[in-house]
């Protein structure tokens, strides 16, 4: 086991002790058929273990967000609609739901950006 495999179960745990509210990853898997006429999309909800705040400044100086967004802190492991635990492969696509209030993902941030993710920052936005 590496250390980032070790911190991913630390930050997994710390977030599991300090998560806000309900804070949901929702992935959008389009409809399979034709071009034309491809059907509804499918919605697969996963709960995170995750704290919500707003965007640090940093990201707003930098172009990434803006003043209003929100800024989701989640570890890696994830609960899906079953109740079994998976690992987490977020999508621009998907969406964030906060207390069941729908947020679009402007950005996803690996933490660290390379190697084993520990957690990932989504900068969100309503």
């Amino acid at each position: 086991m590496t250390f980032y495999d070790d911190m991913q179960a630390v930050a997994a745990d710390v977030l599991k002790t300090f998560k806000q509210g309900v804070i949901k990853y929702v992935d959008i898997t389009p409809g399979s058929g034709p071009d034309d006429e491809p059907g509804d999309p499918t919605e697969t909800f996963f709960t995170l273990d995750a704290a919500a705040r707003g965007v640090k400044f940093k990201y707003v100086q930098g172009g990434l967000a803006v003043a209003s967004d929100l800024q989701v802190t989640a570890s890696v492991p994830v609960t899906n609609e079953a109740g079994s635990v998976v690992s987490l492969t977020p999508s621009m696509n998907g969406f964030i739901e906060v207390d069941d209030e729908r947020y679009k993902i402007v950005q996803i941030l690996p933490k660290p950006s390379a190697g084993t993710t520990v957690a990932f920052v989504f900068i969100v936005r309503k």
